[in-house]
């Protein structure tokens, strides 16, 4: 079970890696690079875009608005593996019972966990958002995940009970 347990974590962990590296690239090609977690971040955190907030303030004050948001953008990012280890351990429980390692198995469950685990946790930690990512980005990148987990975890063993 604790082999399990491990795998299930780095194969979340592997998710996690993919979905940053997607944003990233989204990010970069919408010419905002760490828009998504910045604005992820401050919807949870409270940070503000520290071009947003200089407006009218001094440069002391801009570089505070801006060590705050990269502080929250780290919190944000620390989370953001944390969940997906966890999303992960629960693959790793989930996967034995269903049709083992199919992409199509993969993305099913990255698409459904990976989304309400996003939106559910926006929705817990941060009633009145204001900031969402694309729609479109939130689905193709958990479906990436979601492949990117089972095939970490076709390699584990079942389960001996």
């Amino acid at each position: 079970m604790l082999q399990r347990l491990k795998a299930g974590a780095v194969a979340g962990l592997a998710a996690g890696v993919a979905v940053a590296v997607l944003v990233l690239v989204y990010d970069l090609a919408t010419l905002d690079p760490l828009g998504t977690p910045r604005r992820l971040a401050g919807n949870v955190l409270g940070a503000p875009h520290p071009i947003e907030a200089a407006d009218g303030l001094t440069a002391l004050a801009f570089v505070a608005a801006a060590m705050k948001t990269a502080w929250a953008i780290m919190l944000y990012t620390a989370a953001h593996f944390t969940v997906f280890a966890l999303v992960g351990v629960g693959g790793a429980f989930v996967f034995p019972s269903l049709v083992k390692g199919t992409v199509l198995t993969g993305a099913l469950y990255g698409t459904l966990a990976g989304t309400a685990v996003l939106y559910g946790g926006m929705a817990l930690l941060a009633p009145g958002f204001l900031a969402v990512p694309d729609w479109r980005l939130v689905l193709i990148a958990n479906a990436v995940a979601g492949v990117v987990m089972v095939s970490q975890l076709v390699e584990v063993p079942e389960p001996s009970d």
